[in-house]
């Protein structure tokens, strides 16, 4: 079971104790801001939403669900569910992400007041059930249930926001069993203890604590804004059971009984008479309807017959021209003059036409030709998998315009290829293995494994070259490569030791966003950020139980001549890895401290107190921070600037190394807990609080993310990316449209170093050699080794040489690196070859065919890859904590969401528009043929406040089911849908601009009819 939530939601801790409770095992997906209720997936595909749902699911058949207490038990869950409902108008993410106006949140207020009340009394007159008293419990069931029931559960999952964020002393003292109960009996079971940690007070004096309120003067239009908003509105009710008052009160009001009672009989009658109404037409409807039948009967089993007769010879015609297609030489062009079938098939017209294409060469280039060049390059597809309709949609386009360009006159080419995709493949490989034949990659060894990946790649390579055969596309197969190809890795190779030889490329230790799960290094592209407001449990790979973030933990370090200074950190664990604590040089409570050192207090180690003032906030927390240079990229900066000693703790498999000491082999987030015991035990530990945190994840893998210090190899990108500053600058670069030039600087001026080695087998490895010293220790890949005995060459025998000329006299072995170039460093690398170990006529060849073929080119990058490729990662450090990328990071991710709300509602819709009924345009539901929205589509997006495109879920279904039946018609239909109405989203936010495809698309009516008279590509391009 897989369990989804947004972030803070109270049925996340509900469910986790009920799964402790039922001795079930779930996982707790990361949060997601989109899911607006608790989402229950099982392995089945069957799925639960919604908290009493969920709960039920996961406590079925166990005693946190009895049946013989399940009436009252529902009841009660129906209680939790209303508090959990009114506390988003007080909780925070909830109230702070709506508007919540006073009188809405005073209503909120009463109800939470009055369900308290209802609460309060509850647990006033209920006793331990016989059945408790039995087993011994302790604990006060609020269903009567002798154990702990989901009822306790969800009650206490949605009191506990209230009474520690919101509720201040005052209030909470109107409700002291509740209190006692959340505090020290429901709260302190084992299975809630583990999941909920200590419970705590909201520590205001007094009253409801409200969330700050917004500006909302800007949202109101002039003239005074909606009716709601001319009327006099509720005062907050700060005082402690205020609202409940109120509303007893109301309810008490004769006259408005009186007329809450007409209301509600004059409703009563009006649904008695459509009642009726529809139950006498449904009688005369039945009665005409046995009329007809009995009339004609004969002739219904008539017109039956003669439709399955039909349908018998349709079926008998469609296997005749199947067999006559299938008949017909591979290559061999099909003969059109031949009558077609009465019934349009797509399967047997579209058949053939593509191999004779192919065989006839009419995709191959004219070398001698005079014509003007037009060449593009196809983006290779990883061979991971099956293409999909995305593929389908941007080759559509691309064929299209080389299609165009073909019949203009020029000398197309349409270059096809696809990529190795490292991690991506090797991951499934791995998996299909464990799964299939029950051995890893290491039992194998490097070339058996290899030879199963080739494997791999011999299948779906040609799976997704025949898929753009299949949709026609105009390829000229002749110039088919693979990224593994020997030439390409040639070329690769050379590159990189010229680079190396230039000063482009070199080895050192550095931070990296290091996988556990995969072992590996990945880009910053490869990481999710997650962000939780507040103490969050989430399972992640590799660990039974669920682990907990959003914590910030505080404890002290002795100084050296006695007293203490306290530092907080959301990841204990890294405390093993402290080389220093900082303070700001300002700071008058830390001023007699300057200079001098603390003890770790787990390895006795000396640790100097320093002062930097570009690190430290003395407003923030303590004003003191530990410095783990080896584990925090804004650490590692820091040890930088004060030459400190990094000090990694974590092995490859994100267990604490030997640096650890006496918790050595313990995974890190079994370690987050142990280090917390053994500061306890020496009375260091200065208690916990909620802390709103970021944090990646890998995007592969679901691990969380470590920044771990590795020796890897880098490119420089400073020149780089000077020089593709100035090229914009100077005009010899466009981007289009203008305003994302702004983004182009703004990336490449911050530029970080890239890190372009993965700890993999599959992908092109690395060219390079360590020189170890015979009765030498130093393993390269690790922290002992020494990054200048790195040699490289084209092979082994040229990196001998090498090391030979570098270190004369000396006895040596040669040690090739293990890992493999970053798949994306790859296509980077060929670019900078200019010569290399080919034949040099096959280079000057090369070279001119490249100057006529690519004169200018065609460059796939879509809006979406230069926002959200290049302006949301600034650094290619890998850090998910760096600070200055924070605001960027932030604004993209946002940016993000409506992103994908758009393309995947889009795509589903827009390809499918010429075949919604006219109904639906008319409505305004939908994008206008011209492709803007239409007034009534531009809704206000809720979560960036501009307007966007939304489409409901009806409108979704209804183009998912046209999209398959466009499928159904053949691949033709599919082409005009994809073509039809492209969408490009621009805007940072959510609009959205559609644009035609260049007047080349044939309506559907004429598509139809050309193809059911010509067959699909009935003639030569």
């Amino acid at each position: 079971m897989e369990l989804i939530t947004c972030p803070g939601h109270s049925c996340q801790p509900a469910a986790l104790i009920a799964s402790h409770l039922a001795g079930c095992s779930m996982v707790v997906a990361p949060p997601d801001a989109d899911q607006q209720e608790p989402l229950l997936k099982e392995n089945s595909g069957e799925s639960f939403r919604g908290t009493p749902d969920v709960l039920k699911r996961v406590a079925r058949g166990s005693s946190a669900y009895p049946e013989e207490f399940k009436a009252e038990v529902e009841r009660w869950l129906a209680v939790a569910v209303d508090i959990e409902h009114h506390s988003r108008a007080w909780v925070e993410p909830f109230a702070s992400s709506k508007e919540y106006s006073d009188e809405a949140r005073a209503a909120s207020q009463a109800a939470l007041t009055a369900q308290l009340q209802n609460l309060e009394a509850a647990l006033g007159e209920s006793k331990k059930s016989p059945a408790a008293a039995e087993q011994g419990s302790t604990v006060k069931c609020i269903a009567g249930t002798p154990s702990l029931s989901i009822a306790d559960i969800a009650l206490l999952a949605a009191v506990q926001p209230l009474l520690s964020y919101v509720m201040g002393a005052e209030a909470r003292a109107l409700f002291p069993r509740t209190v006692q109960w959340v505090l020290e009996d429901a709260g302190q079971h084992a299975s809630v203890a583990k999941i909920m940690g200590k419970i705590p007070l909201c520590p205001a004096p007094q009253g409801w604590v409200a969330p700050p309120k917004k500006d909302t003067k800007k949202k109101k239009k002039e003239g005074g804004g909606t009716a709601a908003d001319k009327q006099p509105q509720a005062p907050q009710q700060d005082g402690a059971g205020g609202g409940g008052a109120g509303a007893a009160d109301a309810e008490l009001d004769p006259e408005k009984a009186a007329k809450k009672a007409a209301k509600q009989a004059e409703k009563d009658a009006k649904a008695a008479k459509l009642a009726a109404k529809k139950k006498a037409a449904a009688a005369a409807a039945a009665a005409q309807a046995a009329k007809k039948s009995a009339a004609g009967e004969g002739a219904g089993e008539s017109k039956k017959a003669a439709a399955d007769a039909k349908r018998k010879a349709e079926a008998e015609e469609a296997a005749r021209l199947k067999a006559e297609v299938e008949a017909i030489p591979k290559g061999a062009k099909k003969d059109v003059s031949k009558a077609a079938g009465k019934a349009y098939n797509p399967h047997i017209v579209e058949a053939n036409w593509y191999d004779w294409w192919e065989a006839s060469g009419y995709f191959k280039p004219d070398v001698n030709s005079t014509k003007p060049p037009f060449v593009i390059v196809i983006p290779p597809p990883n061979v991971t998998g099956a293409l999909h309709i995305g593929h389908a949609l941007t080759n559509s386009i691309q064929d299209t315009i080389v299609r165009w360009r073909r019949m203009s006159g020029y000398n197309t080419v349409w270059v096809p290829g696809t990529d190795h995709a490292g991690i991506a493949t090797q991951t499934i490989v791995e998996k299909t293995l464990q799964r299939e034949k029950g051995v890893t990659r290491h039992q194998l060894g490097r070339e058996g494994f290899l030879e199963e990946v080739y494997k791999w790649v011999d299948v779906y390579g040609g799976r997704i070259t025949q898929q753009l055969r299949r949709i026609g596309s105009s390829v000229d197969w002749s110039r088919c490569v693979f990224t593994m190809d020997s030439q390409m890795s040639r070329a690769v190779n050379e590159a990189f030791v010229r680079m190396y030889n230039d000063g482009a490329i070199y080895r050192d230790n550095r931070l990296v966003n290091w996988c556990c799960k995969l072992k590996t290094a990945v880009s910053d592209i490869e990481v999710e950020y997650i962000d939780v407001p507040k103490r969050t449990l989430m399972t992640v790979p590799g660990y039974t139980e669920p682990v907990e973030f959003g914590v910030l933990t505080s404890f002290a370090y002795p100084v050296e001549g006695g007293g203490e200074i306290v530092v907080a950190t959301t990841r204990p664990e890294t405390m093993l890895g402290d080389t220093a604590v900082a303070v700001h040089p300002e700071d008058p409570r830390y001023k007699h401290l300057h200079g001098k050192f603390a003890v770790h207090p787990l390895n006795q180690r000396r640790i100097p107190i320093i002062c930097d003032a570009e690190l430290v906030d003395m407003n923030f927390g303590t004003g003191a921070v530990k410095i783990t240079p080896a584990h925090d990229p804004n650490d590692f900066k820091t040890g930088k600037r004060h030459n400190l000693e990094s000090i990694n703790v974590f092995d490859d498999d994100g267990c604490i190394n030997e640096q650890g000491g006496e918790f050595a082999g313990q995974p890190r987030f079994k370690a987050r807990v142990t280090v917390v015991e053994a500061l306890d035990k020496q009375g260091l530990f200065r208690g916990t609080t909620d802390n709103a945190m970021r944090f990646g994840i890998c995007s592969r893998s679901k691990d969380v993310i470590e920044p771990c210090l590795k020796p890897q190899w880098w490119v420089k990108c400073d020149t780089m990316a000077a020089k593709s500053c100035a090229a914009v600058r100077s005009g010899e670069l466009e981007i289009i449209p203008k305003e994302f030039e702004v983004v182009w600087f703004r990336w490449l001026e911050n530029i970080r170093d890239w890190c372009i080695s993965r700890q993999l087998w599959w992908g092109h490895r690395i060219p390079a050699y360590y020189v170890q010293m015979e009765g030498e220790t130093g393993q390269p890949g690790t922290l002992s080794e020494d990054t200048q005995r790195w040699v490289v060459g084209h092979n082994r025998e040229e990196a001998h040489a090498l090391a030979s000329s570098r270190y004369p006299g000396c006895k040596f072995n040669l040690l090739q690196d293990e890992d493999v170039l970053d798949t994306w460093c790859v296509w980077c690398l060929h670019q900078t070859l200019l010569t290399g170990n080919l034949d040099a006529k096959e280079v000057e060849r090369a070279k001119a065919g490249q100057r006529a073929d690519y004169p200018d080119g065609i460059e796939e990058c879509g809006t979406d890859a230069l926002r959200f490729g290049l302006c949301a990662y600034t650094s290619q450090v890998g850090c998910c904590f760096c600070r200055m990328a924070a605001t960027c990071n932030e604004d993209c991710r946002k940016g993000a969401l409506c992103f994908r709300l758009c393309e995947h509602t889009l795509q589903v819709h827009c390809c499918c528009l010429e075949e919604l009924p006219s109904a639906l345009r008319s409505a305004g539901r939908i994008p206008c043929a011209s492709g803007s929205a239409c007034a009534r589509h531009q809704v206000q997006c809720k979560r960036c406040g501009t307007h966007g495109l939304y489409a409901s879920t009806s409108l979704v279904y209804c183009c998912l089911e046209q999209l398959l039946s466009a499928l159904r018609s053949g691949m033709d239909a599919l082409h005009v849908r994809l073509c039809v109405h492209t969408t490009q989203v621009r805007c940072m936010r959510c609009s959205v601009r559609g644009a035609e495809l260049m007047g080349l698309v044939h309506t559907s009516k004429v598509q139809r009819k050309w193809c059911r008279t010509h067959g699909l590509y009935a003639h030569p391009p």
